[in-house]
């Protein structure tokens, strides 16, 4: 019995070391992200507001920002330093909100 426990724990010591290149980056917690290019196609790094420079989450992009038949106008400026008439268009854009209002040049 001993040798069959023995067994299995240096079995389950190989499984856990093959997978080890599997989990990424060990100085980022998984399922963060800081760009775009680490997210999947139709997703984008969604960060906090005025967190542009922070590590995000992936996120997939919104396909449709209407609400009630029309587009809620509250403009926001993003990370990108583009203006936007709401967070969802901005995250529809791929890029998370810097701060509320439009962005100033």
């Amino acid at each position: 019995m001993p040798r069959t426990v023995a067994r299995l724990l240096l079995s389950l010591s190989l499984l856990l070391l093959s997978a080890l290149p599997m989990l990424g980056d060990p100085a980022q917690p998984a399922g963060t992200c800081t760009t775009n290019e680490q997210c999947g196609e139709k997703e984008f790094c969604a960060k906090l507001y005025d967190s542009c420079g922070q590590t995000g989450k992936c996120e997939e992009r919104p396909a449709d920002c209407i609400e009630h038949g029309q587009i809620h106008i509250q403009p926001v400026c993003g990370c990108d330093d583009k203006s936007y008439d709401n967070a969802c268009l901005a995250a529809a854009a791929g890029t998370s909100v810097k701060r509320e209002g439009k962005c100033t040049k």
